[in-house]
């Protein structure tokens, strides 16, 4: 939900969501299973009704955020836009052999699963739940599933699917409420946050055929990923990164590590470090941090902000590339249906 207001006779309700480019509905609490999508408005938020008199105010906004591919091994670093439609795209994931791209985007009217070429072209739509927060796909080590997250009926769970198309399925545990999957560096596993929803995240793991979970952290946990060795998973928890043993028993901030910014998914593990994005000065900065030194080097400055959530910025398995969401462009106004009371 992205606002609601009144109607002036308090018998109706306006409303817009994510879906359907952020449109605004309408509901009667005389029929309140009868919902209206109204000939006007997209992009909307922040409604409210005009009083004295009839009307809707509201905010008509647009962000336009797009992938980019940071080619790491070119002095400088080089950037260049790579997934691109009017919309958003985030969260991206790189299959395990680098040929292709699985990411998050609202081109569709709701937030959905697809995969393309590595050099962004070929996009495919993978699911199609028509709701908000479906995304957070992650590459099985063999690259033949993907994992991602959804809140499709109400709850957050996660599905398998197969890269090349077919029909998700859910994976089936003995606890609710689970999101933001990735893999364990065998396979094996698939790491999770269970409790988001309720405040109570901690991170879990389940086989991928299903079945009973166990417990990796004590709570306070997002964000899991594998450590490139196969002997840590990483989360994030407040604004520090920690790291647990797979099988649980132990768990610890990581030395010298900074601080991270955002919803603690603006990092990720390569080889010896973790690339990290600070924001200092409003400015985004693409940073290394070397676990055995302890020494943080900038490797990029990005030109312009990044969203609110990134959900992730992959390092290709070569080392030889990132991928990071940014803000290409934003704007809003102010908009008024008048005869709407």
């Amino acid at each position: 939900m992205l606002g609601i207001a009144w109607s002036s006779d308090e018998r109706r309700i306006a409303f817009s969501s994510e879906s359907n480019y952020g449109a605004l509905w309408e509901t009667s609490l005389a029929r309140p299973s009868q919902i209206d999508i109204l000939p006007v408005g997209h992009d909307a938020t922040e409604l409210a009704a005009v009083r004295p008199g009839p009307g809707l105010a509201y905010v008509q906004g647009s962000t336009n955020v797009n992938i980019w591919r940071l080619d790491l091994l070119a002095s400088p670093p080089q950037a260049r836009k790579l997934v691109i439609s009017t919309r958003s795209q985030t969260g991206p994931s790189i299959s395990p052999d680098g040929s292709m791209i699985a990411f998050e985007s609202t081109r569709s009217g709701a937030s959905e699963v697809w995969v393309s070429n590595v050099d962004g072209s070929n996009a495919q739509q993978l699911t199609h739940f028509g709701s908000s927060d479906t995304g957070s796909a992650r590459w099985s080590p063999d690259g033949k599933l993907l994992a991602f997250d959804s809140r499709a009926g109400g709850e957050a769970n996660i599905w398998l699917v197969d890269p090349r198309g077919g029909v998700p399925h859910k994976l089936d545990t003995d606890i609710h409420d689970n999101s933001q999957p990735s893999w364990s560096h065998d396979g094996a596993w698939i790491y999770f946050v269970n409790g988001a929803d309720t405040g109570e995240r901690a991170v879990w793991k389940a086989p991928p055929n299903g079945g009973h979970a166990l417990p990796i952290t004590k709570g306070g946990a997002t964000f899991p990923l594998a450590s490139p060795d196969g002997q840590y998973v990483f989360f994030a928890r407040g604004s520090q990164l920690w790291r647990a043993t797979v099988d649980g028993l132990k768990e610890e901030p990581v030395p010298g590590m900074p601080e991270l910014s955002g919803w603690g998914d603006e990092w990720f593990p390569a080889g010896t470090g973790i690339y990290f994005l600070s924001h200092a000065n409003r400015k985004p900065v693409i940073n290394l941090f070397d676990l055995q030194t302890r020494k943080v080097r900038p490797v990029y400055l990005l030109e312009k902000p990044t969203p609110e959530w990134i959900g992730g910025m992959p390092v290709s398995k070569d080392g030889k590339f990132m991928l990071f969401p940014q803000v290409d462009q934003s704007s809003s106004d102010l908009m008024l249906i008048e005869n709407w009371q």
